[in-house]
């Protein structure tokens, strides 16, 4: 019995596999070899302490306009996000409609601010560089390095070439003013060998976000079918008896392919399903999460504006040189949110007289767990300090490639339905709303992906030479897989 249902079951299971191999072999070597890159290599991305040396600090005293004033005369009613800082001479107020265009004001006047042309986006270029310019180029949409949903892009933007060794191109938005993102002629190289092929990132198609996550959900599916029916399929074809000829009943490049598919099929499998839930199929991770649960808070900006007075009033603001200041809200409260050149942050009342939460820096742990026990429909069941990274929240792959992690310390806030919250203490912010799906992804996605185990020590020379062995092995694998599709492609064209 179990002979002629092996026969029948090889007899469709081997041209699925051909021709699921005929598909995805190529997509999983650039994935494979792509991912590689990954591990050294990321996406150019400007942290805050970069975009804080672009601008000029901020002189509370010459800020003699109140966001409503501002706002009125941009003609705003309740943007969706506010901050003000100084992008070159003069301080302005930027602020975003609900559409996400920008719009900016003087913030010591209340005059509309003109947009920046290209004279003076060259002119801005050069004095923060110190270096020539080499071209100045007016973007209609974002490019291949805006395009990241990390890089807030106030578009239009110009992008101007600098003529210096790194090959810096710095980004400037049109309506704003600002220095928003940069990258070197390093970054954009190992961003095309790893970010952009892994993520299947042309411009074109991650600007239609709806559409590439369609495509990479339906990729990674695909291969992941071709993967675990080529481990099926190694497993039924492998001999019994080794002494015969080797486990292998094939030849040249199709036993290399055998031998590499029972080593590495597995892992193969395990990762690129891992990759698909990168992306959230059927949103299920967030099947679990209440939209709710932190709205009590506040917002970033809505509705702050009006009960915000000018930051000059605010004598808190003085006694440092802040270089950007953005409308905050906490339980309730309103107040200026000051970001440092190192990108420290702080609250400040934004009313005189009122008094700020935050004492050195940081909001006191009562007051906080306070405003989380005002949780509608849930209920806190724990509530403390953290001064070190967890199973699931760490630095994770940005440590590892010499970016800063989340910040440390942090308060954590359990509840009754299962959902983590992490708080900044210097502002109140939820950094991370983790639920047990979420905590469940965590493993089945970071922890499969990238070998993210505790246990593993990721970032030891351990884990580097055992992730570079395990990729290697994948990447061999769908090299064969490869060359044999284009074997069988051309042999089918001569017949």
């Amino acid at each position: 019995m179990a002979g002629p249902l092996k026969k029948r079951t090889l007899r469709w299971l081997i041209p699925v596999h051909r021709y699921l191999g005929l598909g995805m072999s190529l997509i999983l070597l650039l994935w494979f070899s792509s991912g590689i890159v990954m591990m050294f290599e990321g996406y150019p991305r400007t942290p805050d302490h970069q975009r804080m040396d672009w601008l000029e600090p901020l002189a509370p005293g010459q800020l003699e306009v109140a966001p409503s004033q501002a706002l009125a005369a941009l003609d705003m009613d309740d943007p969706e996000r506010l901050r003000i800082n100084q992008p070159g001479k003069r301080p302005r107020l930027h602020a975003m409609d609900e559409t996400g265009q920008w719009q900016s004001a003087f913030a010591d006047t209340g005059e509309p601010a003109p947009p920046l042309d290209r004279k003076q986006a060259a002119q801005r270029a050069e004095a923060l560089s110190g270096t020539e310019v080499a071209s100045v180029t007016r973007l209609a949409g974002p490019d291949q390095w805006t395009v990241n949903s990390h890089v807030e892009a106030p578009a239009p933007l110009w992008r101007v070439a600098l003529d210096d060794d790194p090959g810096t191109h710095l980004y400037l938005s049109r309506p704003t003013g600002e220095v928003i993102h940069g990258t070197t002629f390093h970054e954009r190289v190992w961003g095309y060998a790893g970010p952009v092929i892994h993520w299947i990132y042309p411009t074109q198609l991650r600007d239609l976000s709806g559409v590439w996550r369609q495509v990479v959900i339906w990729l990674s599916g695909i291969g992941t079918a071709a993967c675990l029916s080529g481990v099926v399929l190694g497993l039924m074809l492998m001999r019994r008896n080794a002494r015969r000829g080797g486990l292998s009943p094939f030849r040249g490049w199709f036993r290399w392919h055998h031998y590499l598919g029972l080593v590495f099929g597995a892992l193969a499998t395990t990762w690129v399903f891992s990759g698909l839930l990168s992306m959230g199929p059927f949103h299920w991770t967030s099947a679990d999460r209440k939209p709710a649960l932190t709205d009590h808070l506040g917002r970033n900006s809505p509705g702050s504006h009006a009960a915000a007075a000018a930051p000059s009033t605010i004598g808190t603001l003085a006694e440092r040189g802040p270089h950007e200041l953005q409308l905050h809200r906490f339980n309730g409260r309103t107040y200026y949110r000051s970001m440092a050149r190192d990108g420290t942050e702080r609250l400040h009342a934004a009313r005189p007289g009122h008094t700020t939460p935050a004492a050195e820096g940081r909001i006191p742990v009562n007051v906080v767990r306070t405003a989380l026990e005002r949780t509608p429909k849930d209920t806190l069941t724990a509530f403390r300090e953290q001064t070190a990274y967890d199973a699931y929240y760490y630095a994770g792959r940005s440590g590892r490639i010499g970016r800063k992690g989340p910040p440390l310390p942090v308060y954590r806030a359990d509840y009754a339905s299962g959902a983590w919250l992490y708080i900044d203490p210097a502002t109140g912010s939820v950094l991370q709303h983790s639920t047990p799906l979420s905590r469940l992804n965590r493993w089945l996605y970071n922890g499969l992906h990238s070998l993210d185990f505790p246990v593993l020590k990721p970032g030891s020379w351990f884990w580097y030479g055992l992730v570079i062995v395990l990729m290697s092995g994948g990447t061999g694998l769908c090299l064969t897989g490869t060359w044999l599709s284009i074997r069988y492609l051309r042999r089918r064209r001569k017949a």
